[in-house]
């Protein structure tokens, strides 16, 4: 109808790095949500919320979005 998908918020991060293999996507939750996360995607289909501010999740964001 007119209105808007519901939106996915992280309360709270991953304490321990995804290997890099393992993660196929990601996402940036919405504006709207408490905190800014990035949400990555695995390859079993899990989704797991992730520390933005990080280095290994900016590095890994640079790696997907150049492939």
């Amino acid at each position: 109808m007119g209105s808007d998908p519901p939106t996915s918020c992280c309360f709270s991060y991953t304490s321990s790095i995804l290997p890099r293999k393992f993660v196929t996507d990601y996402y940036e939750t919405s504006s709207l949500c408490s905190k800014p996360a990035v949400v990555f995607l695995t390859r079993r289909g899990k989704q797991v919320c992730a520390d933005p501010s990080l280095p290994w999740v900016s590095e890994y964001v640079n790696d997907l979005e150049m492939n």
